[in-house]
């Protein structure tokens, strides 16, 4: 093969490598669909098929550069056009083909860098292939390109940015200059932790600028087209970024939101583990492959795995210590300080090392793991006593091993000792989205959940409008707080979706309403253990377990359509120091109008003062009364903290419903006197 074909070849190679280990078993591995991954997903959805919906900023789960949303909401057309479904499959793929984009990037840039380097034993034509390799193998942007989030965009943006410019700067083109404010402005619209790249991209400028000036560049013909062309591409960047500047004008708290949730800096009375000093530790020897701090989500890693296994740290501590003593070529300069800043995101914020977070610094570690091996071959090379031919076999087959067998250890550590993890399924929210996708096949019937609803991102995505079908619409509440049902004999089957991983309440009290109903479905996770049902309340079944207390017709009138048929109360006696549980039975005639917070009390009836009681909108806010329907009966369990230091005595109970504006209910009186406890 000719010298002119073969680095295409290799690259060509290396880019269908990438996107293998991008894309093998992308349906299944990552399980499940993350509430982040949903959620975006549902924005792409809105975008798609919402008219009118194109933001320049997504407001929800505390502010999202909207880019990745957009490139999702192509993904899903695209996935239509083919016969394909919008969801995580659809969504992985478009984060893999911006990793293997990335991978295309990092080797341009290297070829940029390579011809930007000059004096002894400058960077060889190998070092561009050499670091897109590396990036090609690295299973922290392998991870990354898996999952349906933004910062696997971060590396290709800042490759592709610097990657630009410096082609503009060699060229002076001016249509590299344009494209290089574009792809800097992207940045901004694309994740929080790119927007270090701008302030990156000046630095370069001026780095580029004060060189020509010290070697005399600066009076060539060719450097009036380079300084037009800087002011070019940023005009264009400051252009695009019009439209996401005037909004965060207007909405200042959204642009510091998640920076200011995140940020550590100035934190005077921050622990010794969650200092700037730790954070920046942690950041440090997440690259060390022996002893290292890496990530402990296993969402995010490997736990505690370094972001690189041996046979990559090799190159890349060599390469990093090459860069620093030649810092003084700009090459080396412009891949430390992309490394420098694309980890202080990290650095400055909680939960160091988070892997997700300085994404962006793979492409620089790659470009510095390319200097390492480039510096490794050459050293090899130059070995004397040996024939060249010999010498140049002998470096290319070091270099080569290296690749290989990290290549061969990040694969195993993805595909094997990662994908194994039992705690994927919850990482994953893949019970969630198991659960969401087998009630939505029940959204024409009565359908309640406990004790998540469509406001998990997860269960939404799966309850969305599709197929010319409506959305589904359960009923969502907490089964560890309330328990709505249809109080009277049902004309077909109602079913109820549990959560018992987390309610642990509703499964031990279903069958004490419905005694007939029967499992139709059971949902374990990945170590068998089970992690959700759903129940089927037969049709024409009278539900049981009236209350303990009963009140009479006459007595149960509240008011805005409801009633109180009783009450239960657990321990009976009720102790001091121990919680009171106090279970209402509520009847709903009509659905009520209004906003209503319930309260029960614990009154000494010498004084008429409250003893203890527990206000909260039903089911811990859960089921608030303005969605309460008529025709049901909900049992709306309080627990009342009894003080140790409460006298022993006789109490009585008093309950009600009240709103902001100063209604109650009953409209007239303290309330609804339940009756007598006598407190132990």
């Amino acid at each position: 093969m000719s010298r002119n074909l073969r680095t295409p070849a290799i690259l060509l190679l290396l880019l269908t490598l990438a996107a293998w280990l991008r894309l093998w078993r992308i349906a299944d591995l990552p399980p499940g669909f993350h509430f982040d991954e949903a959620f975006e997903g549902l924005e792409a959805w809105r975008i798609l098929h919402e008219d009118g919906y194109l933001p320049v900023f997504l407001t929800g789960n505390f502010g999202v550069p909207p880019l990745n949303a957009y490139a999702n909401a192509a993904g899903f057309a695209l996935a239509d056009m083919l016969g394909g479904e919008a969801g995580p499959t659809a969504m992985r793929i478009v984060a893999a083909v911006f990793g293997v984009l990335g991978v295309l990037a990092v080797f341009g840039l290297g070829n940029e860098l390579r011809r930007l380097d000059a004096g002894p034993r400058r960077l060889s034509a190998a070092f561009p292939l050499l670091a897109a390799a590396s990036l090609a193998v690295m299973r922290w942007h392998i991870h990354f390109s898996r999952m349906g989030i933004e910062p696997v965009m971060v590396p290709l943006i800042w490759a592709g940015a610097v990657w630009l410019l410096l082609a503009g700067w060699r060229t002076g083109r001016w249509a590299a200059f344009v494209l290089a404010g574009a792809v800097t402005a992207a940045g901004m619209y694309a994740y929080q932790g790119a927007w270090i790249i701008p302030f990156l991209m000046a630095a370069y400028a001026l780095l580029l600028l004060l060189r020509a000036y010290r070697t005399g560049d600066a009076a060539l013909p060719l450097h009036r087209r380079r300084w037009t062309g800087l002011l070019v591409a940023g005009g264009v960047a400051l252009t695009l970024f019009a439209p996401l500047g005037w909004f965060f004008w207007q909405h200042p708290d959204l642009l510091w939101m998640r920076p200011a949730q995140l940020a550590i800096v100035g934190e005077t009375n921050s622990p010794a583990d969650n200092s700037v000093g730790r954070s920046l530790w942690d950041t440090v020897t997440m690259f060390v492959p022996f002893g290292a701090s890496g990530d402990l989500d296993p969402r995010r890693n490997l736990p505690g795995a370094p972001v690189l296994n041996l046979w990559q740290a090799i190159p890349f501590g060599i390469g990093l210590v090459v860069a620093a003593w030649r810092i003084r070529r700009p090459a080396n300069a412009i891949v430390l300080a992309g490394l420098a800043g694309l980890l202080l995101p990290g650095v400055v914020s909680e939960y160091a090392p988070h892997f997700h977070r300085v994404l962006g610094a793979a492409a620089p570690v790659a470009l510095l793991c390319g200097i390492g091996l480039d510096w490794l071959h050459g050293r090899i090379a130059a070995l004397p006593r040996l024939a060249p031919r010999m010498t140049q076999a002998v470096a290319a087959g070091a270099v080569c091993l290296l690749l290989i067998a990290g290549a061969a250890v990040s694969a195993r550590d993805y595909f094997v000792r990662w994908a194994a993890l039992p705690d994927l399924f919850y990482a994953f929210d893949a019970g969630l989205w198991k659960l969401g996708q087998q009630t939505y096949a029940f959204s024409g019937e009565p359908l309640y959940i406990t004790p998540r609803g469509a406001e998990h991102a997860t269960l939404a995505f799966a309850w969305r409008a599709r197929d010319g079908l409506p959305p589904a619409q359960p009923v969502s509440f907490d089964g560890r707080h309330i328990f709505p049902l249809s109080a009277g004999v049902t004309s077909g089957p109602e079913r109820y979706a549990v959560v018992e991983h987390e309610d642990f309440r509703t499964r031990l009290l279903l069958p004490e309403v419905f005694p007939a109903a029967s499992v139709d479905y059971e949902l374990a996770d990945a170590q068998g253990e089970v992690y959700a049902r759903i129940y089927t309340r037969p049709a024409q079944v009278t539900p049981q377990r009236p209350p303990t207390f009963a009140r009479s017709q006459d007595a149960q009138e509240v008011g805005d359509g409801i009633r109180l048929a009783g009450y239960d109360v657990l321990p009976d006696p009720p102790r001091r120091g121990e919680p009171l549980y106090l279970q209402l039975h509520w009847l709903v005639d009509a659905a009520p109008a209004h906003d209503w917070t319930v309260f029960a009390h614990v009154v000494d009836p010498a004084s008429g003062q409250v003893a203890a009681g527990h206000d909260s909108q039903p089911g811990a806010g859960s089921l608030p009364t303005l969605r309460w329907q008529s025709g049901w009966r909900i049992l709306d369990e309080r627990q009342i903290p009894l003080s140790a230091d409460l006298p022993p005595g006789e109490y009585r109970l008093r309950a009600g419903l009240y709103r902001g504006a100063g209604a109650r209910l009953p409209a007239e009186g303290p309330g609804i006197d339940l009756g007598v406890v006598i407190v132990e």
